[in-house]
């Protein structure tokens, strides 16, 4: 039940949480001690951008993000995108950066599942919700998106 509250919730904040990073530059994640980007996809069917804010995992320059959606029985509509049009953009601390999606390999996927867990272990009621396997994605910063950011 709780998951399927924070599901619906996640829905219909989405947009204010990614109004609130932008906002204060990330710095909104910081009393959790998380570290937050924004990521922003082309729909794979509207064109349309579309914007989430996710947990991430630092991997050397690159950024690590688990398509969990909230243990939900689907993909996430972002991780969908990605497979479209694996080209994004993240905003990290007030920096926009240009990235390339890869969707990790299933063993490498499985370490990184297991690292994430050690790092944030309440992501273990998103694996109880559901019996889908989540994708872990590396975003690898391919060149600076925007040069004043």
């Amino acid at each position: 039940m709780a998951v399927a509250i924070e599901r619906f919730l996640d829905r219909w904040l989405s947009p204010f949480g990614v109004w609130v990073m932008r906002r204060t530059r990330g710095r909104m994640a910081d009393p959790w001690k998380v570290e937050a980007l924004v990521l922003t996809t082309r729909g794979r069917r509207s064109g349309r951008e579309r914007s989430v804010v996710l947990r991430y995992f630092p991997d050397g320059e690159a950024m690590i993000v688990a398509a969990a959606n909230d243990g939900g029985r689907t993909d996430p509509a972002w991780y969908l995108n990605l497979t479209a049009r694996p080209e994004a953009r993240v905003e990290v601390r007030g920096r926009t950066l240009a990235v390339r999606a890869e969707t990790l390999r299933a063993d490498e996927a499985a370490d990184w599942w297991q690292r994430i867990l050690q790092i944030q272990p309440s992501y273990a009621r998103f694996e109880r919700a559901t019996t889908r396997t989540f994708p872990i994605v590396r975003l690898v910063p391919t060149a600076p998106a925007d040069p004043a950011g």
